[in-house]
């Protein structure tokens, strides 16, 4: 039996691919492949977590679960993917950890060899990792974590000091190589894999030639917000209470919605700093480029990019007032009022009378507070 675990990069195109893979469980059988994910899930991020903060458990048991079905379904390889596995250590701690590069890298290591640990030994793993130009990888993580559950108040130069070594791919790649085996990982540009990474991954990855046999989903995942829109919640995210986080996440897209004449300037570095970043990640790239035998990355042209590049004025009184004004009118709606309401009453529960907090937890596992928020999601 052969395990394919894809581990990410984040924003590399990995919400698409899962949706994809979940999609296609029928077409993926027939080449003798079974997606692993949990039910109601699209990939299996939730077990992945559940690794990093309460132990091995839940993981192997998740394993050992797919590895039957797959047994019992004649196939021979399993697909897990969670793009939460690449820099476990910085993604456990919400990439706010002020711990230094060589204890995080530790840790890293030790949650690696962890995870192999749990996976049976008569099991052949392959690693595989896409990952994408360290500035726009950078760039494009800050504004998934100002827009998500992270709650960032900072500005990109505030969330590169803190997650700097995550920008090294070499040294992180070079843990799961070394604990899994050089053969046993594969590194692909996502660059490279444009301008369709499902069709890099059925092609390159799975060895299957034709897409038509699969189903491709229409939806554009993990879409961003405008400029103004998130520089608006990225100043007021330290007051948004960890618990709603999600929530206020689907606000703020309604709101997007709503916006006139959105700025969709998202080039968080200037050209100069742009450079400074490449020139200073140079080294770790050609590591990672002749170790892992991967095509260059798109080249920077300095003198070009200061030629087009403009600097985002920030958030003007006048837009912060249209958005305000778009922000109360959807957080005023039926569905997102009963929603934190009962997010706000579950909270004080555990605070309160914590003996309780079984009933909270059984109404989660068994999928009754989703479908309460389902229910409420259609006064939205």
């Amino acid at each position: 039996m052969r395990l394919i675990l894809h581990i990410g990069t984040h924003k590399t195109g990995s919400t698409a691919l899962q949706h994809f893979l979940s999609a296609n469980g029928k077409g993926l059988s027939e080449y003798g492949i079974c997606y692993a994910s949990p039910a109601h899930e699209f990939n299996f991020n939730s077990i992945a977590n559940t690794f990093l903060i309460d132990g091995y458990e839940k993981f192997r048991d998740f394993l050992i679960e797919n590895l039957r079905k797959a047994e019992r379904d004649g196939a021979h390889t399993i697909i897990a993917s969670s793009e939460n596995l690449y820099a476990m250590a910085r993604y456990l701690t919400r990439f706010k950890a002020e711990e230094s590069s060589s204890e995080v890298l530790a840790k890293e290591r030790s949650l690696i060899e962890r995870l192999r640990a749990t996976i049976p030994g008569h099991v052949e793993c392959q690693i595989l990792c896409y990952v994408r130009r360290p500035d726009h990888y950078l760039e494009s993580l800050y504004n998934q974590n100002v827009k998500r559950g992270d709650l960032l108040t900072g500005d990109v130069v505030d969330f590169l000091n803190t997650v700097s070594d995550i920008l090294d791919y070499h040294r992180y790649l070079s843990i799961w190589r070394d604990v899994f085996g050089s053969n046993a990982c594969s590194v692909r540009t996502y660059e490279a894999a444009l301008p369709n990474l499902i069709d890099d991954f059925v092609r390159h990855v799975l060895g299957a030639e034709d897409l038509s046999a699969f189903t491709l989903p229409q939806l554009r995942a993990n879409e961003r917000l405008s400029r103004d829109v998130l520089e608006y919640k990225r100043v007021r995210n330290e007051h948004i209470p960890i618990s709603e986080s999600k929530m206020e996440r689907k606000i703020y897209a309604l709101v997007d919605q709503r916006i006139t004449n959105p700025n969709n300037n998202h080039e968080y570095l200037s050209p100069d700093e742009r450079a400074s970043l490449l020139s200073r990640l140079e080294p770790c790239m050609e590591r990672l480029r002749t170790e892992f035998t991967l095509p260059p990355f798109p080249q920077f042209n300095l003198e070009a990019a200061r030629a087009s590049w403009q600097l985002y004025p920030g958030l003007s009184l006048e837009k912060r007032r249209e958005i305000e004004f778009h922000y109360n009118a959807v957080q005023r709606q039926i569905g997102f009022r009963l929603e934190r309401l009962f997010m706000r009453a579950a909270s004080l529960t555990r605070r309160r009378l914590p003996f309780l907090s079984w009933l909270l937890d059984f109404a989660r596992g068994s999928g009754i507070r989703r479908w309460l928020l389902e229910a409420t999601s259609r006064f939205q």
